[in-house]
């Protein structure tokens, strides 16, 4: 039975220029923590990957500083950490990904779904379908390929994406990065990994928004969730 620890937007690198110097400070290190706290429960609960569902950054222009940080918070946990770009971190041609690597700061185990086709984790026989964001705003449904697309039987299927289930969410959220609301059923999904609404919400029995850390401007919005994830068998 595969477990997985689902979390999403945790705005890295967020600017804080409302508060004073030092507790804009101490609000950006509490984001740091909040990752280490995550990576403490995904070594503790033995899941056998975390999904990240997008804006992992809250920029793509960040320090290196706040790079080797934000990588360093992970180091409790060992396994595979599945990172999908978000609008905040879209895979741009030059990114805060591509800055990241190229300064050496990501882990081998940290994986990057920058391309929408299938990520296999033999291990645990299950297949990722990710629906990464390369623009900050698209208006085409990115997980439609999920119909599609072909994984090795026996696989459970998860699908990772970032973005607003059509008329699920406040009417002001429901244009950008649309998702089916069926997309779970019309792909076979066994579980639907969401980001972008920054509160833990069920769209469907196999479809979920983590929440995030800290709510930001999503009000009265279940905050400070991540999901623990168990998955019987494929179906």
């Amino acid at each position: 039975m595969p477990r997985f620890l689902h979390t999403a937007d945790w705005q890295i690198g967020r600017q804080y220029a409302r508060f004073e110097q030092d507790d804009g400070l101490a609000l950006a290190e509490a984001r740091f923590i909040a990752v280490e706290t995550l990576a403490a429960l995904a070594a503790d609960e033995q899941v056998d990957a975390v999904l990240v569902a997008g804006d992992i950054f809250d920029a793509q222009t960040l320090s290196e500083r706040t790079l080797h940080r934000t990588f360093q918070a992970l180091s409790a946990y060992s396994g595979p950490w599945l990172m999908l770009p978000g609008n905040h971190d879209a895979a741009l041609a030059e990114s805060v990904w591509t800055r990241a690597a190229r300064i050496g700061a990501i882990p081998a185990n940290v994986h990057l779904l920058a391309s929408p086709e299938p990520f296999i984790l033999a291990g645990i026989s299950t297949a990722i379908l990710p629906a990464p964001l390369t623009q900050r705003q698209t208006y085409q449904d990115l997980t439609a390929w999920f119909d599609r697309a072909e994984t090795p039987e026996h696989c459970l299927r998860l699908g990772l994406a970032h973005g607003s289930v059509t008329g699920q969410l406040a009417e002001s959220v429901d244009s950008p990065n649309p998702i089916a609301a069926e997309r779970a059923t019309s792909a076979q999904l066994d579980y639907l990994a969401l980001g972008d609404w920054h509160g833990c919400k069920q769209i469907d029995a196999r479809t979920w928004y983590s929440g995030t850390p800290e709510a930001d401007r999503f009000r009265n919005n279940a905050a400070g969730y991540a999901l623990l994830v168990t998955l019987d068998a494929p179906g």
